[in-house]
């Protein structure tokens, strides 16, 4: 991420200096909302700056680059593209790193994790629950999953005299919402450390990443959430865990779904079938040194389900992935599932 050093430069000089610490002793706290969801940031700084307007700055940079949300967004101009298009986003490293990291994450899972969703999360009611309509049509399904391309076919960036250029060769219309707010923690993190600072807890929707130690000079602790229903963020755990130099990112499909006619309707669409995911698994929490990768790999194992998933980590232990399943049994009773990475990672201290 290191190509995208210029805009924390840039945003080094609106820093604000104040002499008053924020929450805790020596530590500050900077909390706001960004991306449609909160953030919390927690960091110690010899130097006691208040960064929070340079924070908040950098998050809006971010929107701007990738928010869906945004109309002068690069990732909208991109979605309004015609087929046959190109764009230039040699200076859009944000959009750039992302859109690599979502490639990247598309490839090893076989497209479980496919960016390229949206139009099905649309037709599924999923962005405005109060009208969803569960008169759904396979033929209007299958018509809809020939849109839903993020291969190298559908869209890819090329280097051209040392310009990056986005092609666009079919229909595709993108929105990194499972990737993009581990990525802003990474960024924040990065941000950070260019200013000197090594104790800190970046938190965006959930996804974060931990440095050093908290107030209490100790290894952050983290909370799992157990998966119940209408619960709120925080409201109670399954798993208390230890987090040193690590990103951690959730996927669940337990607060975001819908029920119609005795049906429930989880907000994961399995990008093969064109439906929402049936199987049993509630929660998927992934840890690993970077936090657009954990969110990715969650959002494809919410996708794959328990059984797929072992599978997956089984084979694919080079990426070096710490995971932690939450899934319901045939009595609908909480399970839980670690592989030996989590183990090594959370319990092994």
């Amino acid at each position: 991420m290191k190509h995208f050093f210029y805009l924390l430069t840039v945003i080094l000089l609106f820093t604000s200096c104040k002499n008053e610490p924020k929450l805790l002793p020596n530590y500050y706290k900077v909390s706001g909302y960004a991306q449609g969801t909160t953030y919390n940031i927690i960091y110690r700084d010899s130097l006691q700056r208040d960064l929070s307007v340079s924070l908040d700055s950098v998050l809006r940079y971010f929107d701007g680059e990738l928010s869906i949300y945004v109309d002068s967004s690069i990732i909208s101009k991109i979605n309004r593209m015609a087929v046959g298009d190109t764009f230039e986003v040699s200076n859009f490293p944000l959009f750039t790193q992302c859109f690599s990291y979502a490639k990247t994450v598309y490839k090893k899972t076989n497209g479980a994790f496919n960016p390229a969703v949206y139009p099905l999360v649309k037709y599924w009611g999923f962005l405005n629950f109060e009208k969803a309509d569960t008169s759904f049509s396979q033929r209007e399904i299958d018509s809809i999953l020939l849109q839903i391309d993020f291969s190298d076919k559908a869209l890819k960036i090329v280097t051209i005299n040392q310009r990056s250029y986005l092609i666009k060769n079919k229909p595709s219309i993108i929105d990194f919402n499972a990737i993009a707010q581990g990525y802003s923690v990474d960024v924040i993190a990065e941000y950070l450390e260019a200013l000197g600072i090594n104790n800190y807890m970046v938190e965006v929707g959930g996804e974060l990443k931990t440095k050093g130690v908290n107030n209490k000079n100790k290894i952050w602790k983290i909370g799992i959430d157990r998966p119940v229903e209408h619960s709120a963020p925080g409201e109670e755990f399954q798993k208390i865990v230890k987090l040193e130099n690590l990103a951690l990112a959730t996927s669940g499909n337990y607060r975001k779904f819908y029920e119609k006619g005795g049906i429930k309707y989880s907000h994961t669409i399995n990008p093969i079938t064109g439906k929402p995911v049936t199987h049993q698994l509630l929660s998927t929490t992934v840890i690993t040194d970077n936090c657009a990768l954990a969110d990715g790999y969650a959002t494809a194992f919410m996708v794959m389900g328990t059984e797929k998933t072992k599978v997956f980590l089984e084979r694919k232990k080079q990426l070096d992935l710490g995971v932690f399943l939450i899934y319901n049994d045939s009595t609908a009773n909480y399970k839980t599932w670690k592989n030996k990475r989590f183990v090594e990672i959370v319990e092994k201290k």
